[in-house]
């Protein structure tokens, strides 16, 4: 299988962290644009090995394993082919996209994950990691227990075909949601204000034709 790609909250976390620990002994800098994709946004917002190579965002171009929602449109779209080395002869190819959606509403996150969830439902979809589920459901009856705050990011992460043939399609599907993003993120991101963004990635590992 290609190397994971959601070491997204650790690799956030720490850029952020040095950024905001620099920022009392340098100048800040200009807040860009949040059209720039290519730019703070992606250095930012995205995992250290995700697709970072930007691009204009088509439904079509996503393969229908994944089946993600053409709506709502995302703010940035990624897409770029990893080199992988051939596996018993075999030469495959690896593309990365990752959509991200900045300032997406909390019912238009809602669709999206629901609907990430109804794909990797079945086979050959297998759960590597999840930190999304939901609450459980109390007791009729019984009486509520004072909860901690829930926190505000999830994600979660499938394979596809991870016991399938070496020469079958192989693939990742996931996703890291942050409701809203925290005020220091935003801040190095250059976004205006702490908005919710999500962000999915897709792997596709492919014998070269």
């Amino acid at each position: 299988m290609p190397r994971s790609l959601f070491r997204a909250s650790a690799a956030v976390s720490a850029v952020v962290v040095a950024a905001i620990a620099l920022s009392g002994c340098t100048q800040a800098p200009a807040r860009p644009t949040v059209d720039n994709c290519a730019g703070v946004i992606s250095k930012v917002l995205l995992s250290d090995d995700s697709g970072t190579t930007a691009t204009t965002f088509n439904a079509g171009d996503v393969p229908k394993i994944f089946d993600i929602p053409g709506s709502p449109t995302p703010t940035c779209y990624y897409s770029s082919v990893a080199p992988t080395t051939p596996d018993g002869g075999v030469a495959f190819v690896e593309t990365h996209r990752t959509l991200l959606y900045i300032g997406i509403s909390d019912s238009d996150a809602k669709a999206i994950i629901a609907s990430i969830r109804k794909t990797v439902s079945v086979k050959p979809w297998t759960v590597r990691f999840d930190y999304d589920t939901p609450a459980p459901t109390p007791t009729p009856g019984a009486t509520a227990t004072p909860t901690a705050k829930p926190s505000t990011t999830a994600s979660a992460r499938w394979y596809y075909n991870f016991s399938g043939a070496a020469t079958d399609d192989k693939g990742e599907l996931g996703y890291y949601l942050s409701e809203p993003l925290s005020q220091g993120t935003a801040d190095q991101a250059g976004l205006a204000k702490a908005v919710n963004v999500l962000r999915v990635e897709t792997v596709l590992r492919q014998v070269k034709k």
